[in-house]
């Protein structure tokens, strides 16, 4: 795989791969034409691209000449409609891989004197392992520095085991990290009071944890400020990079109201002690503020994962602390009948993010719906009658509709 974010490959670096002979091994590949219409072609692309979801993930160069596994030339695509060859190829892996492979990206790069490479970068997947069902194949493929090869019943029982293991190691790490804030033991030291906890947790975390340095979590322009903060600050850690921000250290006790802690592994674990406010003698979760606030923080740290390398599948797992006996505050022209929150610890459903989304509201919504369910109500009133969100506009938050 070239080591560089996908936004950045550029021909320069599909020239040094030329210049270096970097060969085809585990993460890469290259291919001077595309797959054509025949079924061997498109058992041959199919397989191509299931081995490397299957294993670490890698990129397919096509337009790119190889002599024994050694790029030797660009050699372009002549006539090349990328929107056109991404619809047929997309159509192919849709109808002939299962499950659905998440997170393939691709991009033309244009060349002078030739047409475009196509580039495919694939991550590894783990919603796998995938199968190539094309003409009732039932095939399934990995790869290793020699190329792809079908898998065996070890094999497959190895990736079927990890798979299923994984929701478990996940919420494991996550209950483990919800306990240490339940008892104070934070990277940041946070007021004693409700807390929102937001967790963002890559599927392939837990196996790279040294993944980012922490000097290139802490480089402009990734920003990983606090919820709910104004000014705020840095520094680095052992973890990682953390922020926090909302009152200075000198004032009640030393605590702040608010931190992000951004793992070297890709999680981040973002917490506010803003969640509920004394009205009137009620303990009062400001319904709007809390979800806009949560979309645009999800949305902001997932880009600047993003800007470090760390991209989806992900999970996005909310939860609160302390907040038995708090209640959605609404508006008088809310007609619901609204009840208090039951539990210490209210955990939300999660939601998993299989590639960047296009509507992250929408996507959201069945952890904010879940948080109404807690009082009493049967769905956010942030959203209208065909699952959109209708209320204050949003900053920097992919949604429906937005330029």
């Amino acid at each position: 795989m070239i080591g560089k974010r996908f936004e950045d490959i550029g021909a320069d670096d599909v020239a040094a791969l030329i210049t270096n002979a970097v060969r085809e091994s585990r993460t890469i590949e290259y291919k001077k034409v595309l797959p054509g219409g025949s079924d061997a072609e498109k058992k041959e692309f199919l397989s191509d691209v299931s081995s490397f979801a299957n294993s670490v993930g890698g990129d397919i160069l096509y337009g790119v000449e190889a002599q024994d596994g050694v790029p030797v030339k660009v050699v372009g695509l002549e006539g090349f409609d990328a929107d056109k060859e991404t619809l047929r190829l997309e159509s192919s892996l849709r109808d002939g891989v299962d499950p659905r492979i998440p997170g393939l990206r691709t991009k033309p790069i244009a060349f002078q004197g030739s047409g475009p490479v196509f580039l495919i970068r694939v991550m590894k997947s783990w919603a796998g392992p995938h199968m190539v069902t094309f003409k009732d194949s039932s095939r399934f493929f990995a790869r290793s520095s020699a190329g792809k090869f079908q898998m065996d019943v070890g094999e497959l029982r190895s990736a079927f085991a990890l798979t299923a293991d994984l929701p478990t190691r996940i919420r494991s790490w996550r209950d483990d990290r919800l306990a240490k804030i339940v008892v104070g033991d934070t990277p940041i030291p946070i007021a004693d009071t409700a807390k929102m906890v937001l967790h963002l947790v890559p599927l392939d975390a837990l196996n790279n944890p040294d993944r980012i340095p922490a000097r290139a979590l802490g480089n402009k322009p990734v920003e990983f400020a606090p919820m709910w903060a104004g000014a705020w600050d840095h520094r680095i850690n052992l973890d990682g990079y953390v922020t926090h921000g909302g009152r200075p250290y000198a004032d009640k006790g030393g605590v702040e109201h608010s931190y992000c802690q951004v793992f070297r592994s890709g999680q981040v674990e973002a917490v506010s002690a803003d969640l509920v406010r004394e009205v009137n003698g009620r303990k009062i979760i400001a319904s709007l503020s809390y979800e806009k606030t949560l979309l645009e923080s999800t949305a902001r740290y997932m880009k600047s994962l993003e800007a470090v390398g760390v991209h989806p599948p992900l999970l996005i797992m909310v939860a609160f602390i302390a907040a038995r006996g708090a209640t959605m505050g609404v508006d008088i022209r809310y007609g619901g009948d609204l009840h208090l929150i039951d539990r210490d610890v209210l955990v939300l459903p999660d939601v998993l993010i299989a590639e960047s989304p296009k509507d992250l509201p929408r996507a959201m919504r069945p952890i904010f719906d879940a948080a109404w369910n807690a009082c009493g109500a049967p769905q956010s009133a942030n959203y209208d009658k065909n699952g959109r969100w209708a209320a204050e506009k949003l900053q920097g938050v992919p949604m429906e509709g937005s330029p």
